[in-house]
């Protein structure tokens, strides 16, 4: 008895002892492209459209602005690969069926991040010494009443220049009016305030609401800067590359 008993003892010891199970995090779901949380957060699934108005109470025929999350259709994830494998989505801004911008937007740790900005034939990549690494927009706790920033050298297309700067990110309650959009009023919407040092045509407002996206725009799509036009969200629909239907602010609101 007594030696059956040191036995188990013993056993017992050496299994404590023993090699520990260690748990592997398996990371986001990138079923969806980059992560589909984030995705469904930031209002960033592939193949989403936003049609908006100039007017937060009535809708625009055709619609002010698309704004198309497009999807890439060479490529298996829908993404589109930057230099140096640098996966991002591919964010259209439309209006009258052109092409006036478009965001190469990437989600890290689920933090939503800008890293190259195209407007009027000309970019801006934000970048660390030569690695693309973005400047950061979003996480998928923001709430009212943050600030951050992002230390960044910014290189602009237009003459081959690196620039360092500073972007900054305010956000805060909005006015009733900023709310408010001809699709729907959103109490949760969190106003979104950008400060770009030197300015590569940053956007001076938007307003954002968690597990919808960007419900009111004001970009002045130029690199120089502007006083752009506020547009205000007026439907949400699903565009397919190559498929059939109206392409991205050209639907029927």
């Amino acid at each position: 008895m007594r030696l059956s008993v040191f036995l188990v003892v013993a056993l017992g010891a050496l299994s404590g002892c023993g090699p520990k199970m260690m748990t592997v995090d398996a990371g986001p779901d990138t079923s969806c492209g980059l992560d589909c949380a984030a995705q469904t957060r930031y209002g960033l699934l592939l193949d989403n459209c936003f049609e908006y108005s100039t007017d937060n109470g009535t809708t625009n025929t055709p619609p002010s602005l698309g704004m198309w999350v497009q999807r890439q259709p060479m490529t298996s994830d829908g993404l589109f690969e930057l230099e140096g494998g640098v996966k991002s989505l591919v964010v259209e801004y439309r209006q009258g069926g052109q092409t006036v911008g478009t965001d190469y937007l990437g989600i890290k740790n689920g933090d939503l991040y800008l890293y190259r900005r195209i407007a009027g034939g000309q970019s801006v990549t934000f970048k660390t010494e030569q690695a693309i690494t973005g400047v950061k927009w979003l996480s998928m706790s923001t709430a009212s009443g943050e600030n951050y920033s992002t230390s960044t050298t910014a290189f602009l297309s237009r003459d081959n220049s690196s620039t360092a700067t500073v972007y900054r990110i305010t956000t805060d309650v909005p006015t009733g009016a900023e709310k408010k959009t001809p699709l729907m009023t959103y109490d949760t919407a969190i106003k979104v305030l950008f400060g770009e040092m030197p300015d590569h045509g940053a956007d001076p407002r938007r307003i954002y609401v968690p597990d919808v996206g960007f419900t009111v725009i004001a970009s002045p799509f130029n690199l120089l800067g502007g006083s752009p036009t506020p547009h205000y969200l007026q439907k949400i629909r699903q565009v397919t590359v190559g498929g059939a239907g109206d392409p991205c602010s050209l639907g029927t609101p």
